[in-house]
């Protein structure tokens, strides 16, 4: 602790937001007597410097300024635990892994996961008197990029987050360039109740457009199940064996879709189900069922990663899109090797959303049909939040994160 550290909570009592005479009275009520595991929490200021010339003709006269450009939270335990102690609370804990804060966190650098509670943000709503929110705790979930260990990684962070009582969710895909496609579909996938909820199209050189719907990656010996509802995680699986039992018996095999046939065609044959469509009366008690997911995105979010989103937000999955607009670059490129050891990268085929939108605009496509105005590629946040000044380490720091808990925490009081 240093000079211009404010403390802003002692133990559990919390004294953001409040005034000087607030707090001398809060303390003169409750105390301030701490227990064993009870810490400091201090608010560290972020300092960005600053200098003003004078003009032009005029003595340059060099003036520093320092302005506070926010704050970083971090935490001092007041009563450092001895050897005992240590050993009392590693025995009574489970194995689910705690950082230097006590919190439920875990992972690597391709993701990585905590277990919040709305009043681990300092962007909260005030007053912090007590929590209101009726959701209970948040789990946390970064994925870098999208590839077979990061598929293994998500799988393991909802494990250890279902484990530790996470009851809605934040997936922040900000800064995430993407990576293998295939991951990212079934990463959605495991979201989605409806087998036939196309994920995306694929629409290629030669004319042809493929839906690729969640049955495709449901049937991969990979698939974990459906996640994040209080249904049981074979209900899609169990549907696909249902809808399709060809495809399980001897001999059978999954087959892709044609690439040249109607969406109506489709519909009939595969009974794909398209973003479009209005919930059906029987499939209100599973949307009741699905736990609450926000999802971060940002102009780093790309390729693999913005069909995600997409794929997820058309089809009525997530509560709200939070962040800014994305990269917008849904092109699949091929290269080809050259005889003097080089390559020719050609587009051979672009992805469209659910909502049979293009992720990459060109040509006239880049402007609004209704104003004229330029909008280029990329989706759109529900609700927009800048991360230009880069992602804070500690989650409890992050303004968008703060956001996710309030939309979260309005969509739980309409339910």
């Amino acid at each position: 602790i240093v000079v211009g550290d404010r403390i802003v909570a002692i133990g559990s009592n919390q004294f953001l937001g409040l005034s000087r005479d607030a707090i001398n009275e809060k303390l003169h009520l409750k105390g301030y007597e701490t227990g064993p595991n009870d810490s400091l929490i201090i608010a560290k200021p972020i300092i960005k410097s600053t200098a003003e010339y004078g003009s032009e003709g005029e003595e340059q006269n060099v003036i520093a300024k320092e302005c506070v450009m926010g704050y970083r939270l971090s935490r001092v335990l007041i009563h450092p635990p001895t050897s005992s102690t240590s050993t009392t609370v590693a025995q009574e804990e489970s194995q689910l892994s705690k950082d230097d804060n006590g919190k439920f966190a875990g992972g690597d650098a391709v993701v990585s996961y905590e277990l919040l509670t709305p009043s681990d943000s300092i962007f909260r709503k005030l007053p912090f008197e007590e929590n209101t929110s009726q959701g209970g705790p948040v789990g946390y979930i970064r994925l870098s990029r999208f590839s077979r260990a990061a598929t293994a990684g998500y799988i393991n962070a909802i494990e250890q987050l279902e484990a530790a009582g996470a009851q809605s969710y934040v997936i922040d895909i900000r800064n995430n360039y993407g990576g293998i496609i295939q991951e990212a579909m079934l990463t959605a996938s495991t979201l989605l109740r409806d087998p036939h909820a196309v994920l995306c199209y694929t629409l290629n050189s030669r004319g042809g457009f493929t839906p690729h719907d969640g049955e495709e990656y449901i049937i991969d010996k990979r698939y974990p199940g459906y996640l994040l509802s209080s249904e049981a995680s074979s209900v899609s699986l169990e549907q696909v064996q249902r809808d399709n039992p060809e495809f399980y018996e001897d001999g059978g095999a999954w087959t892709p879709p044609s690439a040249y046939a109607s969406l109506h065609e489709q519909r009939l044959t595969r009974k794909i189900r398209l973003a479009s469509d209005k919930v059906r009366a029987e499939e209100l008690d599973s949307l009741r069922a699905q736990k609450k997911l926000v999802i971060l995105i940002n102009e780093g979010t790309a390729s693999a990663a913005e069909v995600f989103a997409s794929s997820l937000h058309d089809n009525g999955r997530v509560v709200a899109l939070v962040g800014s607009k994305t990269y917008g670059k849904g092109l699949i490129q091929h290269t080809f090797p050259m005889p003097d050891g080089g390559g020719l990268r050609l587009t051979v085929a672009e992805y469209l959303t659910p909502a049979l939108q293009h992720v990459t605009k060109v040509g006239s496509a880049r402007y609004d049909q209704s104003t004229g105005d330029l909008v280029g590629g990329g989706i759109r946040p529900d609700v927009y939040c800048s991360s230009s000044q880069g992602i804070p380490t500690d989650v409890g720091a992050d303004l968008c994160v703060g956001i996710a808990f309030d939309i979260l925490e309005d969509a739980e009081a309409v339910q």
